[in-house]
Formats: structure tokens, sequence, C-alpha cells
């Protein structure tokens, strides 16, 4: 019987999405379930550990009961994770600490503050390892935290982990990292590809405690007999690391070699291009993931808020939609019925600006006291003018990202085409809104929101020979439809940006003073 199906965990930060994929890239099933995030303090974002593996464990064996397939002809197995996440376990792969900050907890900054200022800052940091988060983000000081308040944890932990390590381990028997997500780490120097002596010194970290690193693509070892029978796979199968989401992203959208770049609107709105060196300017700190499946880096700038402004609006300004109608019907016809709304309002919404920063922090302003901000409201503007605001200021704040690229010496505006992907491009009127503002042609790929778990599936395929290479693997990624710009909206919108940079040097200092009335009166 011949082995054909890739199966990926897509493990992102709601939830695990297990798919069945075939040698075409064609979903054959797939099935999806959530896991809780915890606030338990200001500032700590946790998941449970146990909660994650059970839900992978639950998604695999029902997708296969789905799909009606026999386990043997999988080919391989890979996986998407949400990166930065750190999970201590002992030499025989238990878990350490159930509760753990996934990417987004914010607990680290007396961490990140020493480790700042035994490196010199944040802009000698960011030119040895590209990595321009917050560096309370950085699982670097991550191990840290654990070191100062769990030493008895960080003691006892012989590596720290990766979602997609630990259930790689518990499948394989063998533990080892792959260079996308320690790319994000904040450990490694990031033109030479390797651990950085310098950050952990400086961090006081034992790195022993991080598992060999591997490619991607490599086969880190077969299902045991034991997972076999835990996770209803075969024993046998191979399994690949795959990547953390935003690499396995690029790939996803095809983009594997200079000269291609893909913007994504999902809930936030990130754009990436590749290129053959990383980008070690602090100016801007642009994200530089290694793309060591294809060689390269991952340029990454992103915006925390981007398709979750359309659903917030959707939520507060169509609420009476929703009552008075069921929720299958709601559900089916909203979207549509948002787009004749804004359809019926010219390009530039008569005026009406939107800043689009309704979860704070990110390019371009790297800002994390901005919010969001309705500039310019009269009496004569509908739901429609604002909603129309809402996919320009999108739209205007990403031609910002990519000036930023521009002036970094890293061509955007000479692409022949920018790739998207993400649920946001599912809307023509807003894709089209996209290539109007950017005077340039945008193509929106088939799958566009499966673009992660597509490069997963590429990553595992190629490890095993299912493809010989990621440009016969990604040359099966098709395009659904191509956006061209309409010189007359894109003169419209060259005026409007204008003022909406403008605008916003003039209002940016409101945000500091909301952000201290806030703390003032909110003890």
């Amino acid at each position: 019987m011949g082995k054909k199906y890739i199966l990926v965990n897509d493990m992102g930060t709601t939830g695990n999405k297990a798919l069945l994929l075939d040698e075409k890239l064609n979903m054959v099933a797939s099935v999806s379930k959530t896991y809780e995030t915890y606030y338990p303090k200001p500032n700590w974002s946790t998941q449970k550990i146990s909660e994650v593996n059970e839900v992978v464990i639950q998604c695999m064996k029902e997708m296969i009961d789905k799909s009606g397939i026999d386990p043997k002809e999988i080919a391989v197995i890979s996986f998407s994770n949400q990166m930065m996440t750190m999970i201590p376990v002992d030499r025989d792969g238990n878990v350490l600490l159930d509760e753990v900050g996934i990417w987004c907890d914010m607990r680290q900054g007396e961490q990140a503050d020493r480790l700042m200022n035994k490196l010199g800052g944040n802009d000698e940091y960011y030119k040895i390892t590209g990595v321009g988060w917050q560096p309370e983000l950085a699982p670097i000081c991550k191990t840290m935290w654990y070191k100062d308040n769990v030493p008895e944890i960080y003691e006892n932990t012989y590596k720290f982990l990766q979602y997609k390590e630990l259930i790689s381990y518990r499948l394989t028997g063998v533990m080892a990292t792959e260079y996308g997500d320690m790319s994000m780490n904040g450990m490694m120097d990031c033109a030479k590809k390797e651990l950085s002596k310098t950050i952990f010194d400086a961090a006081q970290i034992d790195m022993e405690k991080i598992p060999k690193i591997i490619n991607s693509d490599d086969v880190i070892g077969t299902v045991t007999k034991e997972a076999a029978n835990l996770f209803g796979v075969a024993e046998g199968t191979p399994v690949t690391l795959g990547s953390g989401d935003v690499i396995c992203a690029n790939i996803g959208a095809g983009v594997i070699k200079e000269g291609m770049g893909y913007t994504c609107i999902g809930s936030a709105n990130w754009s990436a291009v590749f290129a053959d060196k990383p980008s070690l300017d602090p100016r801007y700190k642009m994200n530089c993931n290694t793309m060591q499946p294809t060689g390269g880096y991952n340029l990454v700038m992103i915006t925390a808020a981007g398709g979750i402004a359309q659903d917030w609006f959707k939520d507060g300004f169509y609420a009476t939609d929703k009552e008075n109608a069921n929720q299958s019907e709601y559900e089916a016809s909203i979207y549509d019925k948002m787009t004749r709304d804004t359809q019926n309002v010219a390009p530039g919404a008569e005026g009406l600006l939107f800043y689009p920063y309704l979860r704070g922090g990110g390019a371009p302003h790297f800002d994390i006291n901005a919010r969001g901000s309705f500039v310019g409201l009269d009496i004569a503007h509908t739901r429609g003018h604002m909603l129309r605001a809402i996919y320009e200021g999108v739209c205007f704040n990403m031609h910002w990202l990519y000036d930023l690229y521009e002036e970094l010496g890293i061509s955007i505006y000479g692409l022949d085409t920018i790739r998207a992907i993400g649920g946001g491009v599912l809307n023509d009127l807003w894709m089209q809104t996209y290539a109007n503002v950017n005077s340039m042609k945008f193509s929106r790929l088939t799958s566009p929101q499966q673009s992660t778990a597509l490069g997963a599936a590429i990553i595992g395929g190629v490890g095993v020979g299912i493809w010989e290479d990621y440009e016969e693997a990604t040359n099966q990624i098709a395009i659904d439809k191509e956006f061209l710009p309409d010189q007359e909206a894109s003169k419209v919108y060259q005026d409007l940006y204008k003022i909406y940079r403008e605008t916003y040097e003039e209002i940016y200092p409101f945000y500091a003073k909301r952000s201290n009335f806030i703390a003032e009166h909110t003890k």
C-alpha cells in the first residue's frame, strides 16, 4: 500500500488543527479543537501542557477516523506551532511545570531589563539575534524567569522544548529543536545561525538545556509502538519537526527565494520578504527568521491589529443585524452585508481616517500605548463610511510598513506581486483596496487560510522525498485571483496617505497621556 498522505498538526495560539493532505496538497480531512489560555496575573498568558497534549491526541485520532484512511498510508507527520514557548522537561520527557507562559506572556520585564543592560542595550541584542520583538517576550528571558522564580524547576530541567518538540518526543522518543523556531527565541547569532555564547553568558543560562538543533525537514525519528497506540497512527511513521508558524506560513505562501514577498491579513497584519541575508539594522528591528529549509531569511514586520479591526466593528456595529436574524442566517450573510455597505462609499471615506491599533505595539510605530482611533467623523458618516475607513486604515498602515522596508534597502514596491494569505484576503473589496492604496498587484492564493499547514506539510514532504525540493513542492501552490490597482483610486489614496501619516504625528502624544490616565485611575 503506497504512502501518500501527510499528517500535520497546526498548533496555534487558540487550539490545534490536525490535517491530512495528499501529495498534491489537497485537503483530505481536518479536525480542530481549542485549548484554554489563562491570565492568572497581570501580563501573564499561560496554557496547560496537559490540555494541549490531550487536544492533539484527540484531533489526530478523530481526523484519521474522519478520513477513513489506513494510518499506514501516512508518509510523514509534521508540525507548525505558535513560537516562543519554553516547556521544561526532565531526562525522561516529563513536564516539570504544566502551566507555562506562551509567546505573548509578558511577565519577564525584570529579566529583559537585566539582559539588555548586560548586552549594552536592545540595539546590541538585536544586532546579534535579529529578533525585533519586545525583549520581555523572548524565550531567553523566559528561561531567566524560571531560574529566578522557580529555581528548582530550572535546575531539574534537562531541556526546554517548544510545543511541536514535546509532541514529537512523545511520538518518537527523540528530543531536538530546529532552526526556524530557535531563530525567534533570542538565543541565536542570526548571521552565523548558531547559538550565541554572548547571549547565554549575559543571561547566565546553561546552553546545554537547549536541545540539539536539526534541520526542519530532517526526520527526527519514527513513531514508537507505545505512541502509535496513544495517537492512533502507525508504528514506524517518520516524523519531522516542521517549524514555527511564521516560517511555515512563508513556505506555505510559496515565498522561498529572492524577489518574493507576502502579506497576511489575520487577526494581526504582517508582511514578509525573502532575502539571502539578514537585515540587522536596529532602526526598525525587523524580525529576521532563519529559513533553514530553503536557505536565506524571512524578514518580517507585524502590526498586532489587522483583521481583528473588522471583527471588532462587526460585533459592535452590526449587533442589531444579529439580533434580527437566526444564527445561521447571520453568519452566512453578515460579511456580504458589510461589503454592500462599504461599496456604497467612495474611496477615501469622505475624509474619515482610521488608525487600526486596537492592540498596541508592533510596526511601524513600535508604541505599546498606541490604540485605535477614528479621526474626522461628522454627522453625514454612516457605518459604511466607518467600515470603509477601517479597510483603508489597515491598508495605509501596511503601506507604512512597506515604506520601512524600502528605507532599509529591501525592495517591496519592486516586486512583481505581493502574495496574500489569511482570512481577511477572502474579502475582494479589501484586497482591491490593498492594490489601490499601494499601487501594486496583489495575488490571493487558493487556500489562503491554510498557509501554515501547507508549509508544515511541504517541510515534511520534502523531508521524506515526496518532492525533490521546495521549488517542486511550492509550484503546486496556486493563485486564486489577482488584484490590479485602479489608477483613479490610487491617486485618491496617494493624497490621503500623506494626510494619514501627518495626522498620526499630531495625535500620537495622546496615546501616552491616555495610558497614564488609565494607570492613574484604575489603581
